[in-house]
């Protein structure tokens, strides 16, 4: 993220007038209306980010948060990733809290019975069954070392990280699993900041008055990501230099794997701060090509590397292919990338309406997601500035989220729904999930230094179907596999995925509005095995568990 605008461009951008004071957020007409309930929910969380007269970098970022269903009990938990002192030291203000769906809208706090022991300083979060033994696991990311949990299966979970060998090392932020090579296992691709450290901790600000103000990354070198290979027996081996992955350097925050040039293998999307992003193309046995400038994803339509947080992908505009979208800091615009076919990318930010709104903020969370089930995805956007006083008019640290409403051909017009859209924090994580079971999508914020927010979908709503995946030859919770649904004359794409947004984990249930219709004329799962599977008794209205079949079809 910029923390400095140059004194030339400020003044231009003032000539034309741009830096105006920012509109309110519009919601007349809102089929649906979001409501933050997280305190009658019993999610009693605040945010430290460990502000300290010395300004680390780190107490600009955090936090994130997860959803998984820990028990298997059919509702969407929520672990939720504290920080702390800083630097970090093992305070039991650094706890992170996992609270239970009790199934009736509220929420319990099973930290300590779930013996979750986290105490460093925490950034991310990213759920998953790593060794397909059908309990959901947990990798949380931090400053200085990452944790991974192993879900015992009774309640409980064990910190294996030593033995798995998914330590880390420097500053880790967002995580995502996926099955890289094939094998039915999980693989852990990890996302790195910057080169920093508490020695490296260099003066910005006012030397005059020697008053210490928050550096940019520009200060601070760019690192490589790391890539660990499942080996099936409860360890990773770090394969960063052999897959080809370690030789791009970046400043990541956010990473979405999803399958981007359709040749049936995830491909690795990083969004990185003030460096062009960079896309991996997966070529088949652990081996990766950097194809970012020639995918036309890595910078924007000028050409300019910008402010990357949050990122998702989805077809936007129902052409059966996967568009990328990224969060980006003030003075920039968020990114829509759309998908032209082959892994090639057009930035039409600008035109689809996807950017315009987002000028004088600075975004962080990114969720893609079928507000009002109309069977298009529109997006959710959650914004807070990294500096207490910013510098650009028109800027403030709190700042209100956007809700971006997709025609159904990718292009978006910014409505917020609900008083939580009128409402300024300064949000960093954030992360979908049905958590009330009741067809429509809800949204956990987690706020930099403030109150863990819940917004609760409640309103008029299409129809709607969900899935829920069991591998075999695949991994057990089925992520990367790709569906298909056809209602209503026209057809849908969602890919199942662990690790999106800013740090965050969604719901690994497939949701899909399907508007008006009320029934499919067709669903089809592409499992990550290779297996193409035709679902025939799917029935809207409920989760359907779709389990892929142990043999050649």
């Amino acid at each position: 993220m910029r923390r400095f605008l140059p004194a030339v461009f400020v003044a231009s951008v003032l000539g034309l007038g741009l830096l105006a004071a920012a509109p309110a957020a519009k919601d007349g007409g809102c089929p649906v209306v979001f409501t933050d309930v997280a305190v009658s929910a019993g999610l009693k969380f605040i945010h430290d980010r460990g502000a300290t007269p010395e300004h680390h970098l780190p107490e600009t970022m955090g936090s994130g948060l997860a959803w998984l269903d820990y028990d298997n009990d059919g509702w969407m938990d929520l672990y939720v990733v504290q920080s702390g002192p800083f630097p970090p030291g093992g305070s039991p203000r650094a706890q992170d809290r996992l609270f239970h769906n009790n199934g009736n809208g509220t929420f319990t706090d099973v930290t300590q019975k779930a013996k979750i022991g986290h105490g460093q300083y925490g950034m991310g979060a990213v759920a998953a069954d790593y060794d397909n033994d059908g309990f959901t696991d947990l990798y949380v990311t931090g400053f200085g070392r990452n944790t991974l949990y192993h879900n015992n299966g009774d309640g409980t979970f064990t910190d294996v990280t030593e033995k798995a060998g998914v330590a880390a090392s420097g500053w880790s932020t967002s995580a995502a699993f996926a099955d890289f090579d094939g094998d039915g296992l999980l693989d852990l691709f990890v996302v790195r900041y910057v080169d920093y450290s508490v020695e490296k901790n260099y003066f910005c600000g006012d030397a005059a008055l020697g008053r210490r103000d928050y550096c940019s990354p520009k200060v601070y070198p760019p690192v490589s990501n790391l890539l660990f290979h499942n080996n099936g027996n409860g360890t990773f081996t770090d394969i960063s230099d052999a897959s080809g992955i370690s030789k791009a350097l970046g400043k990541g925050l956010g990473v979405i794997v999803a399958d981007l040039d359709d040749d049936g293998r995830p491909d690795i999307y990083v969004a990185n701060d003030t460096t062009m992003n960079l896309l991996f193309r997966n070529l088949g046995g652990n081996r990766f090509e950097d194809v970012s400038l020639l995918s036309g994803a890595a910078l924007n339509a000028a050409g300019r590397a910008m402010g990357g947080m949050g990122v998702s992908a989805g077809d936007l505009d129902g052409d059966g292919r996967l568009d990328l979208v990224v969060a980006n800091f003030e003075a920039e615009i968020n990114s829509y990338y759309h998908n032209l076919g082959d892994g090639v990318f057009e930035d039409i930010s600008a035109v689809s309406g996807f950017g315009g709104p987002s000028f004088l903020y600075s975004g962080f969370g990114l969720n893609l997601f079928d507000a009002g089930n109309a069977g298009r995805l529109d997006a959710f956007i959650a914004n807070g500035h990294v500096l207490e006083q910013p510098r650009m008019q028109g800027s403030t640290y709190a700042e209100r989220p956007f809700l971006m409403w997709n025609d159904g051909k990718g292009r978006f017009t910014e409505r917020g729904c609900g008083d939580p859209f009128r409402r300024k924090v300064v949000a960093r994580g954030s992360a979908a999930a049905d958590y009330d079971n009741d067809g429509d999508v809800d949204i956990a914020v987690s706020v930099s230094g403030g109150p863990l927010q819940l917004l609760r979908n409640d309103g008029r709503h299409g129809n709607w179907i969900g899935f829920a995946l069991r591998g075999s030859q695949s991994n057990r919770q089925g992520v990367g596999a790709r569906i298909t649904v056809e209602a209503g004359g026209a057809r849908q794409i969602r890919e199942a995925r662990a690790g999106e947004s800013y740090l965050s984990s969604s719901d690994p249930r497939i949701h899909f509005g399907l508007g008006k219709a009320s029934k499919v004329q067709g669903v089809l799962v592409r499992w990550p095995s290779g297996v193409v599977q035709t679902v025939t008794d799917a029935v809207p209205g409920r989760y359907n568990l779709v389990e892929e079949p142990r043999g050649p079809m």
